[in-house]
């Protein structure tokens, strides 16, 4: 290995969707050295950068003590958009590492399946789900703005049951939701790889979701993409250079105040509402049922 090519360290430790959000950071640091650089990522979710043609060396906070490199360079792009909340995620990231968003010429996100993950995938569709399907992915975790109620989900799923003849493949993590009460309801929750996951959404029909992780692996697709916003307006989270036939189609809450995480004084680290309280916000229980089944029709019209 040559030691005159710089190395260089990028950091985004937490959390999915983040971390994802960097690798056209990373594509566009390699390209600018023209593949003659040493690039080593420091992240609490190694699993996105397995089989990254562009990084050299995963690293996490446990494994890092023991590295011995020098960088030439080190990019932290920790709290890099929790301090420039009004721009999308991709440019605050480049606006830290290369200091102007223009300058990442391919703002897709990236994640590279094996030959094992395509045949893992394809193994789950002919024995186990055997026909066209959506992905949705029915969001519970941290964030309490994007946690919908589970009546809400519900109505959702219904629609789609009602207006399709899709089978419904369910992901997430064990602690999300899921139903049982139809048979073209699967369930997958804690069952698929970051990498199969992917694999899964590229063949669906589209992916249904909210702003989380997943819909960053969604984005890593040609698949179609429905998805919900409440304190992050989409503007600011939408996939960026997919082609123009992986449709995108944002749903916004009945709310006069959508999207209100860009108005609070940076940086934005922790749960925030002005409305009432922060761990219960009025933006998630604001979306109206017909302005969800209007986006079941546009999908449907746009296949």
């Amino acid at each position: 290995m040559n030691n005159l090519n710089p190395n260089i360290l990028v950091i985004r430790q937490l959390a999915l969707g983040d971390v994802l959000l960097c690798t056209p950071i990373i594509k566009q640091l390699y390209r600018d050295h023209n593949g003659q650089c040493n690039i080593d990522v420091l992240t609490m979710k190694p699993d996105i950068f397995l089989n990254n043609p562009y990084v050299r060396k995963i690293l996490t906070p446990q494994t890092y003590p023991e590295n011995n490199e020098f960088y030439t360079k080190t990019i932290n792009l920790d709290l890099a958009y929790e301090k420039q909340p009004h721009i999308h995620i991709i440019d605050a990231y480049a606006t830290f590492s290369h200091g102007y968003p223009s300058a990442i010429k391919d703002k897709r996100i990236e994640l590279f399946s094996t030959n094992e993950d395509r045949l893992k995938a394809k193994a789950i569709q002919n024995e186990l789900i055997k026909g066209d399907y959506i992905v949705i992915h029915m969001r519970k975790d941290k964030w309490p703005s994007r946690n919908l109620a589970e009546s809400t989900w519900k109505s959702i799923v219904d629609l789609i049951l009602e207006q399709t003849s899709y089978k419904v493949v369910q992901v997430g993590s064990l602690n999300e939701i899921a139903f049982n009460h139809d048979p073209r309801l699967l369930n997958f929750l804690g069952a698929l790889s970051i990498h199969e996951l992917k694999e899964i959404i590229s063949d669906a029909k589209y992916y249904y979701g909210i702003d989380s992780g997943t819909l960053h692996i969604a984005a890593s697709t040609n698949t179609p993409i429905i998805s919900m916003f409440t304190s992050a307006h989409h503007r600011l989270r939408e996939p960026l250079d997919r082609p123009q036939s992986a449709h995108f189609i944002p749903i916004q809450p009945d709310i006069d105040c959508y999207g209100c995480q860009e108005n609070y004084t940076p940086p934005i680290t922790g749960v925030v509402c002005h409305r009432g309280d922060p761990y219960s916000p009025p933006c998630k229980d604001s979306f109206r049922l017909g302005i969800i089944q209007d986006s079941l029709k546009k999908i449907a019209f746009l296949e």
